[in-house]
């Protein structure tokens, strides 16, 4: 089927409307009610709880009396557990044997312990870095060396006369980034 499109009479099929307006209210819609059962179920629930509430309330109170008294058993004491090493060795004396004097026959005496913070090419650089340990409170000298012609100029602190002052050089040596070379040397 053909239609004209050109013709002053086409209109396109439109939807027929009712001649009802439409309000915007919208019907308030009641609220069901519960059946009757349910009122009388639950009715008789109530009345069945508020009974048996009284019946509580007012019932005696019966406790049942033995006709003879348990024997009551006492089960014993476990008794308290006694720490007596306290005492015991307040009482002891132990000696321990003194090794000092093994330790310092294993240590040789004619042996001085020195730290090598640098060695430099250049008598300069040597002397800034004595300056800065001087700073740090490290007694420190300039040792030169000759070595294959050339000589170097090291910087050393020490000799030190016990290991926890080594120690202690070695970690203000650590603080300023160098890694200090353990040296032994003779007794001159």
């Amino acid at each position: 089927m053909t239609k004209d499109y050109t013709s002053k009479n086409f209109s396109p099929q439109r939807k027929k409307t009712s001649a009802k307006p439409r309000s915007n209210r919208r019907q308030a819609k009641t609220p069901e009610r519960a059946p009757a059962w349910a009122w009388a179920f639950i009715s008789l629930l109530v009345i069945a709880l508020v009974a048996s509430l009284t019946f509580l309330a007012t019932r005696p109170e019966t406790s049942p009396e033995p006709s003879e008294k348990p024997a009551i058993t006492v089960a014993p004491t476990k008794a308290q557990p006694r720490f007596d090493f306290y005492e015991i060795l307040k009482e002891r004396e132990i000696t321990v044997p003194d090794r000092s004097a093994e330790i310092r026959a294993s240590v040789p005496d004619d042996i001085d312990y020195f730290l090598q913070a640098g060695a430099f090419k250049s008598d300069q650089d040597a002397n800034k870095l004595r300056v800065e340990l001087l700073l740090s409170n490290l007694e420190t000298n300039i040792e030169p060396s000759t070595r294959d012609g050339q000589t170097w100029f090291r910087v050393v602190t020490g000799p030190f006369e016990t290991r926890s002052k080594m120690a202690k050089a070695r970690s203000v040596l650590a603080s300023q980034g160098m890694s200090p070379l353990l040296l032994k040397r003779k007794k001159q």
